[in-house]
């Protein structure tokens, strides 16, 4: 049997058995994703519970449907990683947005080090865009629920209020292999923040500040990568370890 598409929507939208959705995402599903009459597909609002939904009418400006049936959302990550992301460019951000909703990233928070070379807050617009662009990627990869992004943060503030397990790639660290600390834990964090390092890289006030804050200095491996770079596998390493 063909997986159903799934997709997020207001909680508003499913109030009864008869949805009803309007503006972008009756135009991709109308225009875009070709759907019609009598074709099903899933709509969540990001709870614990999903929605089968059943189409009775298509078209650009509004889309109709009656629900079938309900069944539980998919299971979210285990631990709660939060990346605490040096503003970058915006394309670049973005790349970190995308592949962090992929791998299972709960929450983005843009933060202001010293070395970081945009320090403009997002625009409206472009909030909106990567607000679309973490939709599309939850609703691509399978999630049940959208990751968020926090407000813009200063480096001191973000590391000083940071929950859980905080974790700080470090290009100057080599000895403490972030996969290899988080394999030696006896118990399993259930929340670990990330800080990532603008593409200049951390000031030694800044690292010095971390460590004051509880921050554990990690390596990534030989490579220097570039800060998105570092972003992903940070987080990709952190799921595969602790998740489950």
């Amino acid at each position: 049997m063909e997986e159903l598409r799934r997709f997020f929507i207001e909680p508003a939208v499913l109030g009864g058995g008869d949805i009803a959705v309007t503006g972008d995402l009756a135009h991709r599903l109308a225009k875009v994703l070709r759907y019609r009459k009598g074709d099903s597909l899933v709509l969540t609002a990001g709870g614990e519970t999903e929605y089968i939904v059943r189409l009775e009418a298509v078209s650009a400006k509004g889309v109709t449907g009656t629900v079938t049936g309900e069944r539980p959302a998919p299971v979210e990550a285990t631990v709660e990683v939060v990346v605490y992301q040096s503003l970058i460019r915006a394309n670049r951000f973005a790349l970190v947005l995308e592949k962090g909703t992929e791998i299972g990233v709960a929450r983005v928070m843009p933060i202001i080090a010293a070395r970081t070379q945009v320090h403009e807050e997002p625009s409206k617009a472009r909030a909106e865009r990567w607000q679309r662009l973490i939709t599309e990627a939850a609703e691509q990869c399978g999630r049940g629920r959208l990751p968020t992004i926090g407000e813009t943060l200063p480096f001191e503030q973000a590391v000083r209020a940071a929950p859980g397990l905080k974790l700080m790639p470090y290009e100057s660290e080599r000895t403490l292999r972030l996969g290899e600390y988080l394999r030696s834990l006896d118990t399993r964090p259930t929340t670990i923040s990330l800080f990532i390092g603008p593409e200049g890289g951390w000031e030694e006030s800044e690292v010095a500040l971390a460590r004051e804050c509880g921050a554990l200095l990690v390596t990534l491996g030989r490579r220097v990568m570039r800060s998105e770079t570092a972003a992903v596998v940070a987080a990709g390493i952190v799921l595969h370890e602790v998740d489950g």
